[in-house]
């Protein structure tokens, strides 16, 4: 699950190669884009806060919440290519300020829970993003998401239904909590025999 990501975000966040800002404790699933994906592609990585960064970051992986935050410090602080966004719903009154100072950066809204391997979707914004809130996007290759009823049959777009994720970045369960593990990691039924679905 892990390699899959790894490569994933290699290949498609190309500002790995560049410099990155790890700002977060490494037990937060986002360090594994911020520290281990640059390592991947030859990158530096810059183990230190947003604050106190010194060389501007080519990418910086954060949540919504910190928007605020980088509007206030040094242009430095904010990356000169590509600004992940993920582990919050993002809408667009986020962004409009930081996207002020910044028309030329990349932003990208990121979807995914840990059981998933960091993100399993996620939506790079044009100028011809809507107003509102910003889609989770599209899944990554060799994944799939669905929004099922309880019967877990696909719903009508439009539709509330829950949602569902499967493919290769799938945890296994939760260590130990076999209860736990069988509740939320279900027979796929659209999948080969033996794979699981995700419910979120």
């Amino acid at each position: 699950a892990l390699a899959t990501y790894l490569h994933r975000a290699r290949t498609t966040y190309t500002a790995m190669n560049g410099d990155t800002v790890l700002h977060f404790p490494l037990a937060f699933d986002l360090t594994i884009t911020a520290l281990w994906t640059p390592l991947t592609a030859g990158g530096t990585v810059h183990l230190t806060s947003l604050e106190e960064t010194v060389t501007q970051p080519t990418l910086i992986k954060a949540t919504p919440s910190h928007l605020p935050l980088l509007t206030t410090l040094p242009e430095t602080a904010s990356p000169s290519h590509t600004l992940i966004l993920g582990g919050e719903a993002l809408h667009t009154d986020h962004l409009t300020t930081w996207r002020a100072q910044h028309p030329d950066v990349q932003v990208i809204n990121a979807y995914g829970p840990t059981e998933s391997t960091v993100n399993i979707t996620d939506h790079h914004l044009s100028d011809g993003t809507p107003d509102g809130p910003v889609p989770i996007g599209r899944p990554f290759a060799n994944t799939q998401v669905y929004v099922l009823d309880a019967a877990l049959r696909p719903v009508p777009p439009g539709i509330t239904g829950e949602l569902y994720l499967a493919g290769e970045q799938l945890a296994r369960g939760y260590h130990g909590r076999p209860a736990l593990t069988s509740e939320r990691f279900v027979a796929n039924p659209f999948g080969d025999p033996g794979t699981r679905l995700y419910r979120t």
